[in-house]
């Protein structure tokens, strides 16, 4: 975050791991816009970063991102006048996505019917895939 006379900008870079075996979709960053920053002013680059100002949120949606892709936006908030201090703002980020066709630990699954008790055609489809939600903090 750089805070520059009534405004100020915040750089985001999310990368996907070279070694991923799959890409990652349904990538989503929510950045938290603290009081004393007018989120209805947002400007980001690339465009689609979305102000939802009931819960004082950005909201960025990206479909895939591709082994060892870069996915980087910058975002330029203006502040309001009475801010004491613009070296005191955080703006927390929450990254979630989605990767098939990997685990991040090994799961082994086995599924049979119990023909005496609870008679049944059984089978089973392995779909591997993970989710996960990282979230920063701005360091002073």
């Amino acid at each position: 975050m750089k805070a520059q006379g009534d405004f100020c900008r915040i750089a985001l870079q999310i990368s996907s791991n070279p070694l991923n075996q799959s890409d990652l979709v349904n990538l989503t960053i929510i950045m938290s816009v603290p009081d004393g920053v007018l989120g209805e002013t947002l400007l980001c680059n690339p465009p689609g970063g979305v102000w939802n100002a009931s819960k004082r949120i950005v909201l960025w949606c990206v479909s895939e991102l591709a082994c060892g892709e870069k996915f980087q936006l910058l975002s330029i908030f203006e502040l309001e006048n009475n801010l004491k201090s613009s070296f005191d703002l955080e703006f927390p980020v929450l990254a979630r996505c989605q990767c098939s066709g990997v685990q991040l630990s090994n799961v082994a699954l086995e599924v049979h019917d119990i023909p005496y008790h609870y008679p049944a055609e059984v089978s089973k489809t392995l779909a591997q895939r993970f989710r996960i939600s990282h979230k920063e903090f701005s360091s002073k």
